[in-house]
């Protein structure tokens, strides 16, 4: 592993964070992107020189208008494959109180609405299959408190 230089030949995955907030009930916050279809999570790709966690903090502060205590170890690590290979972080942001809840001042350049699922509900008429994968290991993860990893295959 002495390569330092990435080369054609090396994947070329774009890097991003999302995070899992909740409210009191238990439901999850998801957002609803204007540029593509399905509901999402919280999050964005991570800038240069950022950290995954950094990432998160930011994209919740200019998705949501919140700073939020982000934990700093992620829940999900995923390798997303296919033509627009992704490795996302996802954290908790653990539950929501009805004060920052009232605060949500969404990204009006990128998200139309946001709402809080019953965890149960959440399929993939609602969130894409991989996010849709992803999320039910976060939801595990969060409840044993262990960092798990996947990959989605994507054609």
């Amino acid at each position: 592993m002495n390569d330092i230089v990435a080369t054609p030949a090396h994947a070329m995955p774009v890097p991003s964070a999302g995070v899992l907030c909740f409210n009191p009930a238990g439901h999850l916050l998801l957002v609803n992107p204007t540029y593509k279809p399905g509901w999402n999570l919280p999050g964005g790709r991570i800038d240069h020189g950022e950290s995954p966690h950094q990432a998160a903090v930011r994209e919740v502060r200019e998705e949501l208008g919140l700073d939020l205590p982000i934990a700093p170890v992620p829940l999900v690590v995923a390798w997303v494959a296919g033509p627009s290979a992704r490795v996302l972080f996802l954290f908790d942001a653990g539950v929501l109180t009805a004060e920052q809840q009232a605060a949500i001042r969404l990204q009006a350049s990128e998200l139309s609405e946001h709402a809080f699922y019953p965890t149960a509900t959440i399929d993939t008429s609602i969130a894409p299959p991989g996010l849709h994968q992803v999320l039910l290991l976060a939801l595990a993860a969060r409840d044993s408190r262990r960092t798990a990893y996947i990959e989605v295959l994507r054609p």
